[in-house]
């Protein structure tokens, strides 16, 4: 019997654990993966910043850019990531190399919870490569959109929607009623939760002019729904 039960406390083990590996989008430190980056820029930089996150992107990193005042840093750019994550930190400094054409320096968070996060500043110094200036140009914003129905209610649902773009990085995240909407750089996106009998439908859509990133966030948010 004790034999038995010992295997059957297995068993739920190793079901709870599996389990938990469903939501894709948590953090895995264990794996020393960087999923968030931050591109901070001074206004001679803004170029280099725009094709770094482009590059991230298609790379699957969620990336946003903000610009940042000017530095007396030495170095050309650095960044900041938690120890854990070093091993991460190289290969982020390898596609800065090969596409901006200097290193990182790499600085470390002391706060254990940034694990997963890197940021990176671009200084005054420019890049070895010459970027092109190019007027802006009108377009037609890319729009991907989501639906699912929850066993919940609209008013926990939006909720929940608040959470997800606070944990996105989102801006201006607003909550009305059961509507909830934020910002991501260019990029826009809303949440609607509307009660169906005993159960909530949500509603998602992303719009922006990276169809890249926009469909990346629009699968981010209904991945955490």
């Amino acid at each position: 019997m004790n034999f038995q039960l010992k295997t059957l406390l297995v068993l739920i083990t190793l079901l709870q654990g599996c389990s938990s590996t469903k939501n894709i989008e948590d953090i895995d430190t264990s794996n020393n993966e960087i999923i968030k980056v931050t591109v901070y820029y001074n206004s001679l930089r803004k170029d280099d910043a725009v094709t770094l996150q482009n590059a991230l992107i298609k790379k699957g990193y969620l990336v946003s850019v903000a610009k940042n005042k000017a530095s007396s840093n030495k170095y050309s750019s650095y960044m900041y990531v938690a120890k854990k994550d070093h091993k991460s930190a190289v290969m982020l400094n390898d596609i800065v190399q090969n596409l901006l054409k200097h290193n990182l320096n790499t600085n470390f968070f002391k706060e254990k919870e940034t694990s997963g996060i890197a940021k990176v500043i671009l200084t005054n110094t420019e890049s070895d490569i010459t970027q092109s200036k190019n007027p802006q140009i009108s377009y037609t914003p890319q729009l991907w959109s989501h639906h699912k129905q929850l066993k919940t209610s609209p008013e926990l649902c939006a909720k929940k929607g608040v959470d997800i773009l606070n944990f996105l990085g989102f801006s201006s995240v607003v909550k009305n009623g059961d509507y909830v909407y934020g910002n991501f750089n260019q990029n826009r996106a809303t949440i609607k939760c509307v009660g169906f009998d005993s159960t909530t439908f949500v509603y998602t859509a992303v719009a922006g002019k990276n169809v890249k990133q926009v469909e990346q966030l629009r699968n981010k948010i209904s991945w955490k729904l």
